[in-house]
């Protein structure tokens, strides 16, 4: 017999597979993207990349240095003093500049410090001008300490000082104390000059009296115009050379080649405060002003831009190359120079 119960389930069974193949059937296909198609033909620019370039950095500038140059001054001294400076300012990391004379324009921003040397610069007023600026002026009678001025030496006590040493030297030199100083009588400093001479000779000794004939009071000086006649300089040293004089110190500016010739001639030993005209067998030696133990010291200061401050220079023996200034004098010389710069000696008469 049919079953109609199994023959419903089957049929079902049937219908439920052809709905869902229908369902199937009737879900819509995803579409395919195809890539658009490229002509060979046609180049494809493919766009550069950006080129990044860095500027390079400018440089700072380097801080400057200034040596100036004015009138009077001793070469040597400048000479010596460039290679100290340009020593120190490499140390520093600066760059030294030197330069003859000095306007306002010149002071850059990268200049950081000016050193003058001689005089005619007006350095009061440029520093004056350039408060940032340090400045220091070498044996410049005209500058004066201000806020960023120093000063290293005072031409008229290191002329003082000159001529005391002068003195010390010409006693320390001879052997009977026989000396004489000769002066321009045109130096507006004759008579301190000559006090300082004698100060000095008189340090080394006392009252000088010669130990044989003629004996005359010494030490003995005179004042010469720069411009007297070989003639009359002639004179003037045979009337020294009668009397036994051995050392003369010659200021110079009584110094002509002429006049050193005579000296050497009748054989009288010579020291100055100028060079000679070469090397001579009676030349003892030149004083000179030495700023630059003075300006190494100072240079600290400067560097920091501190207050301006007084400082004194100290006094060098030079050409010596005769050989009349022993090992053993120069110990005497340079102890004296040190007892001046430490206030312990006066170079003029203390009342």
């Amino acid at each position: 017999m049919f079953n109609n119960k199994n023959f419903l389930r089957a049929l079902f069974f049937i219908a439920g597979i052809l709905l869902m193949v229908g369902l199937a059937a009737c879900t819509p296909e995803t579409p395919v993207i195809e890539p658009p198609e490229i002509d060979p033909e046609i180049e494809t620019e493919v766009p550069a990349a950006t080129e990044t370039r860095e500027t390079p950095p400018v440089p700072d500038e380097i801080p400057t240095v200034l040596l100036v140059s004015g009138a009077a001054v001793d070469p040597l001294v400048r000479s010596q003093t460039e290679v100290l400076l340009e020593s120190l300012a490499t140390e520093s990391g600066m760059m030294l500049v030197s330069v003859e004379g000095l306007t306002p324009d010149r002071i850059t921003p990268d200049v950081k410090i000016v050193i003058g040397m001689g005089t005619g610069l007006d350095l009061n007023g440029l520093a004056a001008s350039a408060p940032n600026v340090s400045f220091a002026a070498i044996n410049d009678p005209d500058a004066a300490v201000t806020e960023n001025l120093s000063l290293i030496g005072d031409p008229v006590v290191g002329m003082r000082q000159q001529a005391f040493m002068a003195g010390y030297v010409s006693a320390l030199i001879s052997q009977d104390f026989k000396i004489v100083a000769l002066i321009a009588e045109e130096s507006p400093l004759s008579d301190s000059l000559v006090e300082s001479f004698v100060v000095g000779a008189r340090y080394f000794c006392g009252i000088c009296q010669p130990i044989f004939p003629p004996y005359n009071p010494f030490p003995q000086w005179q004042a010469l115009s720069s411009g007297i006649a070989q003639d009359g300089f002639r004179t003037v040293i045979d009337s020294y050379d009668n009397i036994g004089v051995e050392v003369i110190y010659l200021q110079g500016e009584l110094i002509s080649p002429e006049r050193l010739a005579y000296l050497e001639e009748v054989g009288m030993k010579v020291v100055s405060n100028r060079s000679p005209d070469g090397v001579r067998n009676n030349w003892i030696g030149t004083l000179a002003m030495d700023p630059v133990p003075s300006l190494e010291a100072l240079w600290p200061d400067l560097l920091e831009g501190m207050p301006g401050k007084l400082v004194t220079t100290g006094i060098t023996l030079r050409d010596t190359e005769s050989g009349l200034m022993t090992t053993g004098r120069y110990r005497l010389f340079e102890t004296m120079v040190a007892n001046i710069q430490a206030g312990m000696v006066s170079v003029e008469i203390v009342p």
